[in-house]
């Protein structure tokens, strides 16, 4: 319970930093482009969270190796999670590259939200 209000806590972190935006004159910014969220080593992290790291880093078009080695997935959930992701309108697919819609945004916004509540 403790781990995941710390793994929780420190999501709403780096999320709470970025510009969550979907309007067409502004779009996602992660500050800081490094390679993790942050989370403790060993800690499990839940579908919900893989779906929000997934659409953060989608800020622009990325190919399936680029998310798989960033958002630290094997093959075989990677394309579980794009494929429920592209079937909720979350993503969208274009040349083999993946981005974020604007309902993809919005999901991250209510995340956010959803984070600071729960945290509070």
């Amino acid at each position: 319970m403790a781990s995941s209000i710390l793994r929780a806590t420190k999501l709403n972190a780096q999320l709470s930093v970025a510009t969550v935006a979907y309007g067409d004159e502004t779009k996602l910014t992660k500050l800081g482009q490094n390679s993790s969220w942050g989370f403790t080593k060993g800690s499990r992290r839940g579908r919900l969270e893989i779906m929000a790291e997934i659409l953060c880093y989608c800020d622009q078009q990325k190919t399936k190796t680029d998310i798989m080695y960033k958002i630290n997935l094997n093959y075989a959930q990677l394309k579980k999670h794009l494929k429920s992701l592209t079937s909720q309108g979350l993503l969208t697919t274009n040349k083999n590259k993946y981005a974020t819609t604007q309902k993809g945004y919005r999901f991250l916004k209510l995340f956010v939200q959803l984070n600071n509540i729960l945290n509070s």
